[in-house]
């Protein structure tokens, strides 16, 4: 199966007004925003935009350091997840969006919230229905382009305004033949593979994010993440990916050797940041492509690599410990040291 992603225009500041640079290809990052302002309009907010009250989509915080709970969260909370079975009203040929089930759409968002936990997040973020009725209509646009873009332009099959302005405000991916077969959007956000922005991720892992649209079909998904903006939230330790503590090994979670690790902080400077590695035995682990990443995807981030030789411990427990140096925070130099612990479920 082949799929692509397309990361969202990237909003820089200039003298209080957004500059938007449009540089979109498949597979390739071209942009984001800082979640401060809606691509297409004013913010969403979690009092401005109804969203569903079914129970369920939250999840409690999850005990990383606890590889028994970890993987009861696994198996009987993500892989179901992943399953959960799609169906569509819609048809591509008639430029009929259609809808998906309530059901489908919780789930999405409880997939989303699991990935947070994960994280340390808090994992409240809730649907919007409002929101998924407009990114229903990307997902068509996509769907019967057969590409991705944020700014598609009014010559597309199935055009509408409503989609467009979706378009520009979600994360969006496609698959051939299906990305739905169970949630597939979202698990490719979270891995990113390709994307070097990581721009994905970091919107599904925005430490502000309190609100999303769904909208699916059988091959496009459009995740409404710009301008869902909560109170500031600033975890202790930061945002990391891979998190510390127990992880399993999964590619729909990560790979360590194959995926792109990731440290956000809400409004740090990772500019003059270092990153250093090692193994459980205190070898050096070899880096590659360490930098902070372009700004304007949801927290600064700094983004790094790793060799695929030498550390890895499967099937048994694979430990790799992690130290971030010289991370400025309000003027001030910190420092992070985070133990990430592989597990084969």
């Amino acid at each position: 199966m082949m799929e692509a992603l397309l990361n969202l225009p990237s909003l820089h500041v200039c003298s209080h007004t957004f500059c938007l640079a449009w540089f979109c290809g498949l597979l390739t990052a071209c942009g984001g925003g800082d979640g401060s302002s809606n691509t297409n309009g004013s913010a969403n907010t979690a009092s401005s935009t109804p969203t569903t009250t079914a129970a369920g989509t939250a999840f409690v915080p999850i005990d990383t350091s606890n590889r028994a709970e970890v993987l009861a969260h696994y198996q009987y909370d993500f892989l179901p997840l992943q399953s959960t079975a799609f169906s569509w009203t819609g048809n591509v040929s008639q430029c009929n969006a259609g809808d998906t089930p309530l059901n489908y759409k919780n789930a999405v968002v409880r997939l989303v919230n699991y990935y947070r936990a994960m994280a340390g997040l808090p994992g409240n973020v809730t649907l919007s229905l409002d929101l998924s009725a407009q990114a229903q209509q990307a997902a068509l646009m996509m769907d019967a382009n057969s590409t991705l873009d944020h700014n598609p332009p009014a010559t597309w099959a199935c055009y509408t305004a409503t989609g467009a302005t979706a378009a520009g405000s979600s994360n969006l991916s496609l698959g051939t033949p299906w990305l739905n077969q169970g949630i597939g959007g979202i698990r490719l956000y979270v891995t990113d593979q390709g994307i070097t922005t990581l721009g994905h991720r970091r919107w599904v892992l925005y430490s502000r994010l309190v609100l999303v649209g769904s909208g699916d079909t059988p091959r496009a998904d459009a995740l409404w993440v710009v301008g869902n903006d909560g109170p500031a939230y600033t975890p202790a330790n930061g945002i990391a990916w891979p998190p510390p503590g127990y992880v399993p090994i999964d590619n729909h979670i990560f790979e360590p050797a194959s995926m792109q690790w990731s440290f956000s902080y809400p409004d740090a400077d990772f500019s003059s940041a270092t990153v250093s590695m090692t193994d459980d035995t205190g070898n050096t682990v070899v880096l590659a492509n360490v930098g902070e990443l372009d700004p304007g995807y949801g927290d600064n981030t700094i983004g790094w690599n790793i060799s695929s030789t030498g550390w890895n411990r499967s099937p048994a427990d694979t430990r790799l410990n992690v130290s971030i140096s010289h991370v400025m925070i309000g003027g001030v130099a910190q420092s992070f040291s985070y133990s990430v612990i592989f597990v084969s479920p």
